[in-house]
């Protein structure tokens, strides 16, 4: 099957099941736990196991289309998986985000657009495998694009909530994990150390968090600063990872850290 049918279908079963998701009717269940020894009851609507069950057919049928590849350079779980990030959590904001839309016609416009970002995210880094230089440039841009759109849409979807830190801390260590494995992946033989900088990061952004609700400010410049870390630390990781870490590089971030501080800070 060609790659664009292969594509397609992946899009098509994902779209139908968003539809689904938000046409059935699902009952609330709480449920107790204790995270990082702080115990926590929570009210779980089941559509949340739909919203993973979504996310994990997107990441299935991306793996399927990435594997489909005649010259992928590895099939280890390891490089694998990064591909799956920036699929699956598109469909899970997308699970939180299309039901504020305001009525029928813009909810399947919306719709309509979220297939086009899978259709595209997933044709982009399937390009990147072996990419032409013209290729490679517009499948990275986008990755970078829809990836810091991504951390930036569920910083503020999570941090709005307000919710505990031992769960919004874990929310904001999982994502930015995710997304961080997407940025900085490169090729198999650097993997494992694009897997330790993601964790890094992650462990990073959820410390920050948990301080930051001690933090009386907007969710919005909360999410900010959030975001703004998060850029700054994959900014670094990457300049590492291409062996291009210098004095300069130090220096070009703190200013853009500095900057974009007080920028924030003015909001």
């Amino acid at each position: 099957m060609p790659v664009y049918e292969r594509i397609s279908a992946v899009v098509s079963v994902t779209l139908i099941g968003l539809a689904l998701y938000f046409v059935l009717k699902f009952p609330t269940q709480t449920v107790a736990v204790s995270l990082f020894s702080t115990p926590l009851a929570l009210d779980l609507p089941r559509q949340w196991l739909m919203a993973f069950l979504l996310a994990g057919l997107a990441m299935a049928g991306t793996d399927t289309v990435i594997r489909s590849h005649p010259d992928l350079p590895g099939r280890r779980m390891a490089y694998l998986a990064p591909f799956w990030m920036l699929p699956g959590l598109l469909v899970i904001l997308a699970t939180q985000t299309l039901g504020l839309t305001p009525n029928p016609v813009v909810w399947a416009v919306a719709l309509v657009g979220i297939g086009l970002l899978l259709w595209l995210t997933i044709i982009a880094q399937y390009r990147q495998i072996s990419p032409t230089p013209t290729v490679y440039r517009w499948g990275y841009l986008w990755q970078k694009l829809l990836a810091y759109g991504l951390a930036l849409a569920f910083f503020l979807l999570i941090y709005q909530t307000r919710s505990r830190g031992a769960l919004s801390a874990t929310s904001i260590l999982l994502v930015s994990g995710m997304i961080s494995l997407a940025l900085l992946r490169q090729n198999p033989e650097t993997i494992a150390r694009v897997w330790v900088f993601a964790v890094v990061i992650g462990l990073i952004m959820g410390q920050i968090t948990w301080a930051l609700n001690y933090w009386r400010t907007s969710a919005l410049s909360a999410s900010l600063c959030l975001f703004l870390l998060f850029y700054v630390l994959t900014g670094l990781a990457q300049q590492q990872l291409l062996g291009k870490f210098s004095r300069r590089t130090i220096w070009e971030f703190g200013a853009i850290t500095i900057v974009a501080l007080l920028v924030i800070l003015s909001l």
